[in-house]
């Protein structure tokens, strides 16, 4: 809306995950112009071509707009693009204006695109529906070409470390032995990646070793495996986490899981076996969410259906973080939330597991428990990215609003 106010005749667009699966939703916002509904690098060009050249934006597959009754208008879907290795990013743009941004000592890279699994939680499995036969397929970036977009952004700006930001990265592991070939003789950054537990073998351990990874994460999800594989559709069992914990830290790669808290059937039991889960595979990091439907999706609807949200559950219900309140009505859902502002500590140091048993079924006062949020996100970051204490605060306060 500021944009809007300040450059009334330049035209708004949308794009991303949320465009993509939601584009009448995005129209609905009076300060956006056009919609992008699938990936924008080859839409975008086409589009703006066609501004420029006055010519019909009916002729553009992948942008959504307002008709001239006011109601959305979507022209279909672009096809996603064959491959991943065209010109180079220029990063510049942004670093030339967000300092923080330029300054950040841990940059951000995506080597892939795509996944072929079905996690209720996710969107991929929206972009499965939307892009079948497309999306499912994991498109790597040749490793040569990935090198040199790390080595583009590292002479602008100064890289301590790096986060491969990928649903799978350890996807492949002949594309990860040229990887490491490379990285290892021109980058030599310590770096974080994302994959699933059960793609993790001893030689992917080793690749990941031998390239420079100092951080895995993966998902737990939920100590529960019940509700792990029936409620959120990830068919992985305890045993399997634990396996692909034990090969990384054989390797000495230190392990970050991604859990939720508050989840659809979920007790304060259950809540407590995902902190147990975290500590019996030795978890170094543990990443602490709180579950967050999407309207529109299979899982809200079964949370509707059991009564944990309303029948007309919205976006306009929607808190502005996952981080700090539940939208569902769980029976124990104050003492979950408790519990999940904690549990890095009780991960970290699992002697207090005992007390903090006894204080979260009894002290349910929020604000006793939100310096731990606070001050473990902090440590979180600096540790698992391997940031210095400054640059984790100053990660924090770029996402001040999440809390």
């Amino acid at each position: 809306a500021r944009i809007k106010a300040s450059l009334p005749g330049v035209p708004v667009v949308v794009g991303g995950v949320h465009a993509i699966l939601y584009p009448e939703a995005v129209l609905s916002i009076p300060e956006v112009d056009f919609v992008c509904t699938g990936e924008g690098e080859g839409t975008l060009v086409s589009f703006c071509a066609a501004l420029r050249d006055g010519n019909p934006l009916a002729a553009i597959p992948g942008i959504g707009y307002r008709g001239v009754d006011g109601l959305p208008v979507i022209e279909g879907r672009a096809s996603l693009l064959p491959g991943l290795d065209g010109p180079l990013e220029d990063r510049m743009v942004y670093y030339r204006r967000y300092g923080m941004l330029r300054d950040d000592e841990q940059k951000q890279f995506v080597a892939s695109r795509g996944c072929p699994y079905r996690c209720a939680f996710c969107f991929n499995e929206r972009l499965l529906d939307l892009f079948p036969g497309e999306w499912g397929r994991v498109r790597m970036k040749a490793p040569a070409h990935l090198i040199s977009e790390i080595e583009a952004a590292r002479a602008l700006s100064p890289i301590r470390s790096i986060f491969f930001a990928d649903d799978l990265f350890a996807s492949d592991n002949r594309w990860l032995a040229e990887f490491g070939r490379f990285y290892r003789e021109r980058i030599g950054i310590p770096f974080m990646c994302v994959t699933r537990a059960d793609r993790i073998d001893a030689e992917t351990a080793r690749l990941l070793r031998e390239a420079g990874c100092r951080t895995v994460s993966f998902g737990v999800e939920s100590g529960n495996e019940r509700l792990r594989k029936q409620v959120l559709g990830k068919a992985i069992g305890d045993d399997e986490i634990a396996r692909c914990a034990g090969l990384l830290h054989a390797e000495g790669i230190r392990v970050q899981t991604s859990n939720m808290f508050c989840l659809p059937d979920e007790t304060l039991e259950d809540a407590f076996a995902t902190v147990r889960l975290n500590v019996r595979i030795g978890a170094d990091f543990v990443f602490t969410p709180l579950f967050l439907p999407f309207p529109g999706t299979k899982l809200a609807g079964y949370c509707v259906e059991k009564g944990y949200l309303p029948a007309d559950f919205g976006f306009g219900d929607l808190p502005e973080s996952f981080l700090t309140r539940s939208v569902l009505d769980l029976p124990d859902r104050r003492r979950i939330e408790n519990l999940q502002r904690i549990a890095y500590f009780l991960v970290k140091y699992p002697s207090l597991l005992g007390v903090a048993e006894w204080a979260v079924r009894r002290v349910t006062a929020s604000w006793c428990y939100y310096p731990f949020l606070f001050a473990g996100t902090v440590l979180r970051y600096k540790a698992e990215r391997g940031l210095s204490l400054w640059g984790a605060a100053r990660f924090l306060l770029r996402f001040r609003k999440s809390f």
